[in-house]
């Protein structure tokens, strides 16, 4: 069975070079799920694939250049005739956070509508849960404590992807990318460290730590881009589609 996976949104959260919010699209024999939605996210969306297809949304974290597309995503479903169930799963405070961007970007829609489809929030952990055919779990990873952050792994038609969301380096990220046929990792700076998110030479001094037969690096800020002819290892862009 083939796995095909499209970068809708491989940009930072300043969209450095143009590039939308990270969101990237999974599809396998009855599955459609998103990894991350972010604020910019729904155009990207529109463009590659059905959004009624899609069965559920994986959230890393509570910042809003991974889950502040939701809003925009349940009300789009709700005017364009969705009837399919959503199921919308992440870190613990997710639905909170979810209606209450709802509710501050349209308080004529969010509480005051009834929405036409059933949405669902569940909390996504490292005991796995099925979305279509897809097997999801999420692994927790350094980054900014307040934002709950995590990796994600999805096992799908004998298929691993594996999924940063933003991570500084650390043990967790050995873990999360073991065995995955495709790692998909953060590369916010090119060389500056930071707390909160990981550099491409830190990466290329940890490549060897990394048990995964194929990596992408996503969420490029400005001074990964300035470097991407350098680079060794692979990048995505925006609109890229990658089959396993």
């Amino acid at each position: 069975m083939t796995v095909t996976i499209r970068f809708l949104g491989t940009g930072n959260a300043f969209a450095d070079g143009g590039r939308s919010h990270a969101c990237y699209h999974l599809e396998a024999p009855g599955t459609s799920v998103l990894l991350d939605c972010g604020g910019s996210s729904l155009p990207a969306i529109k463009r590659a694939v059905d959004p009624r297809a899609i069965q559920a949304i994986a959230i890393t974290h509570l910042h809003g250049d991974h889950f502040g597309g939701i809003p925009y995503f349940v009300m789009d479903q709700h005017f364009g005739g969705r009837t399919a169930p959503l199921t919308i799963g992440g870190p613990r405070e997710l639905r909170d956070r979810a209606t209450r961007a709802g509710a501050a970007l349209y308080a004529d829609f969010f509480g005051a509508v009834t929405i036409g489809y059933e949405v669902s929030y569940v909390t996504l952990g490292e005991t796995s849960m099925t979305f279509g055919r897809a097997e999801i779990t999420a692994h927790p990873v350094r980054h900014v404590a307040a934002s709950d952050p995590h990796g994600l792994r999805v096992r799908v038609d004998g298929k691993v992807i594996a999924y940063s969301g933003d991570a500084r380096w650390s043990d967790e990220l050995v873990a999360l990318a073991k065995g995955a046929d495709l790692f998909i990792c953060e590369a916010t700076n090119y060389s500056t460290s930071d707390p909160a998110h990981l550099c491409y030479t830190e990466l290329i001094a940890n490549r060897a730590q990394l048990d995964c037969k194929r990596m992408i690096l996503t969420h490029l800020g400005a001074q990964t881009q300035a470097h991407l002819a350098e680079l060794e290892l692979e990048t995505a862009h925006d609109g890229m589609v990658v089959t396993l």
